[in-house]
């Protein structure tokens, strides 16, 4: 996904303003495949390849994230997201 990504951002002119940097699951793996904009910090999660013109247009030239895509804050950085297999135990 992350070429794809990157294709697109050269097709709207925004090669050396963004960078799209691959990475593991960022400790998500529940929530993959993941995808974090910085420097807003806004973390998308079950990122599909068709979902990428909506993020790249959407929030990183319209400045509004993607609100079905967000992960939720109590999902991040915790042993007890409902997700995560054991969650609570």
């Amino acid at each position: 996904m992350q070429k794809l990504f990157k294709q697109k951002l050269v097709e709207r002119g925004l090669k050396g303003k963004v960078r799209a940097n691959q990475s593991g699951c960022l400790d998500q793996c529940e929530h993959g495949p993941n995808l974090v904009v910085y420097p807003d910090a806004v973390w998308y999660g079950h990122v599909a390849e068709s979902d990428v013109d909506e993020i790249i247009d959407s929030h990183i030239i319209g400045g509004k994230p993607v609100q079905r895509l967000r992960l939720a804050d109590d999902c991040l950085n915790t042993t007890v997201c409902e997700h995560r297999k054991g969650s609570g135990q």
